[in-house]
This record gives structure tokens, sequence and C-alpha cells, in this order.
């Protein structure tokens, strides 16, 4: 019986882009919580993009200004409201994938779905790390544009390090009256068990038309969402692992391009060279999200001269290979990318996460009390 390889499976690719488009959407944690929204302009922006473009520039209106008038036989005053833009870099990504390892996976009778639904996974994966990317640049507590929005208690002595009540509404008043902008905390799964054993959760149970209950959990009433790839650093020591595979139960961890260590979820034998482990523990601090509903742009568009996906073979080694390309807006509502942007590879002509990680990349164009984000850095008990 023959194999299923990409070749035989007829993907058409404009469809097969925008199947995977789609796929990862649903996925997304940030859509599928109101935090991240498409928007009709950027979209329109991106799709007239000229090619070779690399930014869109997105109008916006200023805030009305100016005194009401008290009524009388004086003519009414007559204001006018102004517009601005704010810079949005496009960030345009791909993968190549070869049928050695996707052949593995595709001897079902839907390899089209399978395929779609392995890469929607595997990019939603990754987009999570452009949202963290993008946090850690603007909320960096020194030179962050939204760095006003930080509240760092993990240098407190005690408990007053940890996550608290108190602290998680210091956290929320860093927005002053338009707190109420907050409605999501996003949170690494053992700042959650914390949590849990100090009774500081509340679960509601809500009856859906089918008659299911389904459980919501809040934090102070704040709608929980719980991601391991939250930022987490601890200050310990570590080492190039002397290992040849994979240790069942051993954490691993890798060194990522500004110096931090985050620990592997899924380690792999064939990756156990780029691996670390830690010789000495030291005290882990945590990064915890307060998020408003909007506050990311999410928009996948399609330049001019853009091609997204392809398939080729190469006869002679007797292998197929597909490639897949995207490109999308995500930005933060209320800051803008500052001029051309600093690129860590010079010959890169968008942005990567570290990029997008470098505050220096990033400005506030409005009241930072109108943009729905906030962190608390904390320790746990």
């Amino acid at each position: 019986m023959p194999i299923t390889t990409i070749a035989n499976m007829q993907i058409v690719p404009e469809k097969f882009s925008q199947y995977v488009i789609d796929r990862t959407t649903e996925l997304n944690t940030f859509v599928n919580s109101g935090i991240a929204a498409p928007d009709a302009t950027v979209a329109a922006l991106i799709n007239g993009t000229p090619q070779g473009g690399r930014f869109i520039q997105v109008p916006m209106y200023n805030p009305l200004e100016g005194e009401e008038d008290v009524f009388g036989e004086d003519d009414v005053s007559i204001g006018g409201v102004t517009t601005k833009d704010f810079r949005a870099t496009l960030l345009i990504r791909q993968k190549a994938w070869g049928d050695t390892d996707l052949s593995r996976v595709l001897g079902g009778s839907d390899p089209m779905g399978a395929i779609a639904q392995l890469m929607a996974d595997w990019r939603n994966t990754r987009e999570q790390k452009i949202y963290l990317s993008i946090l850690k640049g603007i909320l960096d507590p020194t030179n962050g544009a939204l760095k006003c929005h930080v509240n760092d208690v993990s240098g407190g002595t005690g408990t007053a390090a940890n996550i608290s009540q108190t602290a998680t509404l210091d956290t929320k008043q860093l927005l002053g009256d338009h707190y109420g902008a907050l409605g999501m905390v996003f949170m690494h799964s053992a700042t959650y068990t914390y949590l849990q054993k100090n009774d500081m959760i509340a679960r509601t149970p809500v009856f859906n038309p089918a008659g299911d209950t389904v459980e919501i959990q809040t934090y102070l009433g704040y709608r929980i969402t719980i991601d391991d790839s939250m930022p987490v650093k601890i200050d310990g020591t570590y080492a190039k692992t002397a290992d040849t595979a994979v240790t069942a139960g051993k954490t691993y961890y890798v060194l990522e391009s500004d110096g931090t260590y985050t620990a592997v979820q899924v380690p792999a034998d064939e990756n156990i060279g780029n691996y670390y482990e830690m010789t000495k523990a030291g005290t882990a601090v945590y990064d915890t999200y307060f998020l408003g509903s909007g506050a990311f742009i999410r928009q996948d568009g399609s330049p001019q001269g853009f091609v997204g996906t392809e398939t080729d073979r190469d006869k002679l080694g007797a292998k197929n290979y597909l490639i897949n390309r995207w490109c999308q807006i995500i930005h933060p509502r209320g800051l803008s990318w500052v001029s051309e942007g600093k690129y860590t590879k010079a010959t890169n002509m968008y942005p990567a996460n570290i990029d997008l990680a470098a505050c220096a990349n990033w400005k506030l164009i409005t009241d930072h009390k109108k943009v729905p984000i906030a962190c608390l850095r904390h320790k746990l008990g």
C-alpha cells in the first residue's frame, strides 16, 4: 500500500493557507478570551501594502477637547476633532516541512486536515510567544513604554514579595479610574496552585442551554487563563546537560536570546545538546498579566506579491516539501512601533521575537490609563 505524501494530496495553496489561518484563530487563547481582536482598517492596510512594505500607518482620532458653553443668546462655539496615527510592523514568518516527518502521520483518511491540525497547533504555540515578547518589551520596569503599569513586589521581605490581594489591588490601581477595563488574568500554573492553596480562587457554576454545567474560575473577579509559557525567572545556576538522551521526569532548560533560561515543556532527544540543567536552585519570580478586552489588534493579511503556501518535490531525492508563510499584525493598542525599528539581525526586514521584546522599539501614544495591560511581578510562598 503506497504511503501518503504531500505531492499526492493535491493541496490548493490559497485554500490551505486560509484553512490554517482559520484553525489557528480558532485555537488562540488571546482571541478566544477577547484580548486580541481583528480590525477591518488594519486588514485593508495589510492587503494594500505594496511589494516591499514593512509597516502600516493606522489613523486614529484624538479625544475631543474644549469646554462646553452656557446656554444663552451668544452663538455656540464650534469645536473640531483632530487625528493622529500609529505605526504597526508587519510580522511575516515562514516554515518548511519535509515529508520524512509528515508522512508518518499522514496515513489517515484526511491527510489535509491532519497537516492543518498539526500546523495550526504549532503556529498557535509560536504566536503565544509573540504576545509574551511584546508584553515583555512594553512592560520592562526600567525603560518599557508601559513601565508605569508594572507592580514589582518580588523584592519585598517575606510574604510581601508574594502575590496577594493587596498586591493585586495595587496593580489594578496603576490604571487609576480605568481599572475596570481589566477583565482577565493570565498566570502560570504554579501561581494558580498557590492561589488555590490559599483559597483565593472562586468557582461559579454556569448552566448552558444544553443543560451542562460549566465552571468559571475567577481571582478577585478576574477570569483566569492558565499558561505555563507565562514568564518565570529563576535566579539559579545552570550548566549544559551531560545527558545524551532525555531522562524522564527531569526538567531541562533552554537559554533564550535575552539571557534567561526557560523550562522545556516537551524535551526531545534530538535537541538534548541544546539543553541546560539547573545546578543550584534560586527563587522563582513570576509575571502575572492583567489584560482587558481588545488590548491587542490581531489581523491576518496578504500583502501584494505575497505567496502563502507552496509545495515542491525533489525528484532525485524523493523528498516532498510544504512551505507555509503567513503575514499578520499583532499590535498593542495605544502604542506605536518606533520608526524603522532596531533589529538584532541586520539582514531581517521584519522583527523577530527578540526585537518585539526590545523596549526601545515601542512608544506610548495615548494616556497610559487607556491601555488595559498591567503586570504583577511576584514570588510565591
